[in-house]
């Protein structure tokens, strides 16, 4: 990237012009020469040492695309750009309503950079580089015609499936769920304003959203997640399925079983979870104290259990499922789909023996359906029975095995808190601050972290 020229004569001895260019020329100097400076020493005539006469030209490497959201789809964290080049969108958390036409995100182009040249006439090249970003554009979104801005193509909810900016199609509740509106049951995203009362049951085959809480009702997303923002107040009664993950804020006396990760913000409480992925609760109170977690990829909370010694478990089921994981999965949701069968027949049921009593006689059409209806529901029942019987026994075969996974619990252990990996168990009988817990072959390891 440099020349350095040294001349030891001065006055006569000096060498011309010709000599020092030809030197220069056999040394392979041919570009960035210092003409003034090579002049200059030419009429001063004097000897030179180690003389800076030609410097070559760095490479200029150029800026990096960039992404600039209009819309913030994350709580937290924006998406940036990794040492890659590449944009990580698994930053983005949560949803974002949207109108048609919004404008959801613009990428900058960077320049590209200028080649170098070293004294000697060959060229410095560029770093290696990832090459422009390609706009995350998904379902439902529109690009702009310089294909450098995404915009909402629908009415709808903005999120991250696959690295892309999808808007699902929502149906939108101004309110609770309640008798007002009744069971809900769509073909898509649900976003409920308000809470889920009592005895009531939200189904979407995509994610459901709920701002406010869910009280003893049944909530089930057949592919999507589910977020609930305050929390679950399930007096024993709520019933939480999710195919993706679950998200909210607290739960207490609910039954959970999500596909994959379950993230508490702040406590559960006598509540049986069921996870495919991890349970997580390291926010705020990270509590589990009571009822039972389950999880196949791990269980990371701050305080397991409490200071009343109230009974809690954690299990950590086979990592290396697979088969048997979706066997179970899908007995749960056949399980809770013939439940809500064997309901609605029951209340056909006792509809029609109702109004026989009120009315003496019904049509013969009527008398019909309920001389039908009696054997559907013991047949509907013995087919309750049948699946409640497979998924209890393909649960207790996930137990046979124990994966390479930890609970981690980063505050406090208290006493009476039972782990369960595979076919070995720990059982707290004190108090102990930072531990992870894990297997190892067939021995169970319990040790403080740091």
């Amino acid at each position: 990237m440099s020349a350095l020229l040294s001349i030891s004569g001065k006055g006569k001895e000096f060498p011309p012009a010709l000599e020092i260019k030809t030197a220069l020329d056999q040394a392979g100097v041919i570009a960035g020469i210092n003409q003034p400076v090579l002049r200059a020493i030419q009429e001063a005539k004097e000897s030179v040492h180690e003389l800076v006469i030609a410097k070559g030209d760095e490479a200029i490497p150029g800026e990096k695309d960039t992404i600039v959201w209009k819309l913030e789809i994350a709580d937290k964290n924006k998406p940036q750009i990794n040492i890659n080049g590449k944009a990580d969108f698994k930053k983005l958390q949560q949803f974002k309503q949207v109108n048609e036409g919004d404008e959801i995100l613009t990428i900058i182009r960077g320049s590209s950079g200028v080649i170098g040249k070293t004294v000697t006439g060959h060229e410095v090249p560029l770093q290696d580089s990832d090459g422009p970003l390609d706009i995350p554009a998904g379902k439902n979104t529109k690009i702009s015609e310089n294909g450098l801005t995404l915009f909402a193509g629908i009415d709808g909810v903005a999120m991250l499936k696959d690295d892309l900016v999808v808007i699902d199609d929502v149906y939108h509740i101004h309110g609770d769920v309640d008798f007002s509106t009744g069971n809900v049951k769509y073909q898509g995203t649900v976003m409920i304003d308000g809470d889920v009362r009592s005895g009531f049951r939200v189904e979407a085959t995509d994610s459901i959203y709920i701002h406010g809480s869910v009280e003893a009702s049944e909530i089930y997303s057949k592919n999507g997640s589910i977020v609930i923002q305050n929390g679950i107040l399930g007096r024993n009664r709520a019933k939480i399925l999710a195919g993706a993950d679950l998200n909210c804020g607290f739960m207490q006396d609910a039954t959970v079983s999500v596909k994959n990760n379950v993230i508490i913000k702040h406590y559960a409480i006598n509540s049986n979870i069921t996870s495919g992925g991890k349970i997580m609760a390291i926010e705020n109170e990270g509590l589990i104290r009571g009822g039972k977690a389950v999880a196949e990829k791990g269980i990371e909370i701050l305080v397991a259990g409490s200071e009343r010694n109230i009974l809690t478990e954690m299990v950590l089921t086979r990592s290396d499922m697979g088969e048997e994981q979706s066997k179970l999965w899908q007995a749960k949701i056949s399980l809770a789909e013939e439940y809500q069968e064997l309901d609605s027949l029951k209340k056909r049921l006792a509809f029609l023996e109702l109004l026989r009593q009120r009315l003496s006689s019904i049509s013969a059409e009527r008398e019909k359906e309920l001389t039908k209806l009696r054997p559907a529901i013991t047949k509907a029942e013995a087919s309750v029975e049948r699946m409640r019987d497979k998924t209890e026994k393909l649960s207790q075969d996930m137990m046979v095995q124990t994966p390479e996974q930890a609970i981690r619990i980063r505050e406090r252990l208290h006493r009476k808190v039972t782990v369960t990996i595979g076919h070995k168990k720990y059982f707290s009988t004190s108090i102990k601050g930072r531990v992870n817990i894990y297997r190892i072959d067939d021995e169970l390891i319990v040790e403080p972290s740091a």
